[in-house]
């Protein structure tokens, strides 16, 4: 299936479960091979326009790619949630919540 790249601007990221990480703002690739390295990722902060911020999610985490919908594996979710609460912190202005303590 060919696919133009600017079609595929805008098309949402989600990881295999579900979760939406955000909108696919462009490709990477290597100028000397002609590969795909990379997806960046527009994610909104709490506030459109406030605190946006890319993600980098290199080819080998990309499960499957259509002019529809981008998966990505589950475990880079861990990585964009972090921020997600780290935006939302700040803005509430609340303390960060502690899951575990060390003995």
């Amino acid at each position: 299936m060919n696919v133009n790249t600017r079609e595929m601007i805008g098309v949402p990221v989600k990881t295999k479960a579900g979760l939406l990480l955000g909108r696919l703002k462009s490709l990477d690739f290597d100028a000397d091979t002609g590969r795909l390295d990379a997806l960046r990722v527009k994610v909104r902060g709490p506030v459109p326009g406030l605190l946006d911020d890319e993600l980098l999610i290199t080819w080998v985490q990309v499960i499957s790619m259509d002019d529809k919908e981008i998966t990505v594996a589950d475990n880079f979710a861990a990585q964009g949630a972090a921020k997600v609460r780290k935006w939302f912190a700040l803005l509430s202005g609340s303390r960060p919540v502690v899951t575990s303590y060390r003995t």
